[in-house]
């Protein structure tokens, strides 16, 4: 795997049996490469199997056939080389947000200052220093899910995974989080992928889209994002590049071929 590939997917299908004894292609021969520092959506329908691929590259899924490497290592099962978060963050009740960062950092048996150090220094970069002795019933929906996010940040993993992580937020939360991860992924260049099932969210927070198809999970076309440094998201929703990307991958999700240019390959 090249020096500049954090994750490398290749050729993985995922076959299983429904409660009827049927069986399901979720995925079939999905590959694809993610660049160091780069952030990555992946989306499709319902059913197209982006959860289960994530899941895969978690290592919380095995793949029927195919493989998976992450910072050139292969994928067997969950790894400190993977920071994980879901869409709801499931903090320890009676911890308080320190305490729930503190805890992803205790099966690495690092000596207790060591964890705090990690622990306070993952809290601050998401801007909850002022809330971090708080317990998590003290703590508005994106406060916990900012807790949920300096968790995986404190192991300081290879890459982050997030699976649909603003989903259960409302309206005005899921975009100031958005702008948020954008500014989390400037200050630490962190490889990024994450799971969404909207348009908007993909085509503004990646930096490339990878879109799946259903029956069976299969990749259908790639789209580069191309807004270059900015992290504005006002100045990124309203431009035109944002129209013609949303476009294009409205018509990628639909299972459509579009031209080959500009960014986007299928």
């Amino acid at each position: 795997m090249s020096g500049d590939v954090a994750v490398d997917v290749r050729g993985v299908s995922k076959r299983f049996q429904d409660d009827k004894g049927r069986e399901v292609h979720a995925l079939q021969d999905v590959s694809f490469q993610v660049r160091r520092g780069e952030i990555v959506a992946l989306t499709g329908r319902s059913g197209c199997g982006k959860t289960t691929l994530l899941r895969i590259i978690m290592g919380l899924e095995h793949p029927t056939s195919g493989a998976v490497d992450v910072d050139g290592e292969a994928v067997h099962g969950p790894g400190i080389n993977r920071g994980i978060v879901f869409q709801n963050a499931e903090l320890l009740p009676w911890r308080t947000a320190l305490g729930n960062v503190e805890f992803g950092l205790e099966a690495r048996r690092l000596p207790k200052a060591q964890r705090r150090e990690a622990a306070e220094q993952a809290i601050e970069l998401v801007g909850l220093k002022d809330a971090a002795h708080r317990r998590p019933h003290e703590l508005s929906g994106g406060m916990r899910q900012r807790v949920g996010i300096a968790r995986a940040l404190a192991i300081d993993p290879a890459v982050l995974l997030m699976d649909e992580p603003f989903s259960a937020l409302d309206a005005q939360t899921r975009e100031k989080m958005q702008g948020e991860l954008l500014e989390i992924h400037q200050r630490t260049g962190k490889t990024i992928i994450f799971v969404s099932h909207d348009i908007d969210e993909s085509v503004l927070l990646a930096d490339r889209v990878v879109t799946l198809v259903p029956d069976p999970g299969r990749v259908h076309g790639l789209l580069d994002t191309d807004f270059g440094a900015s992290i504005d998201l006002d100045e990124r929703r309203g431009s035109a590049k944002f129209a013609q990307r949303r476009h294009e991958l409205l018509q990628l999700v639909h299972g459509r071929e579009i031209a080959q240019q500009d960014g986007v390959s299928v």
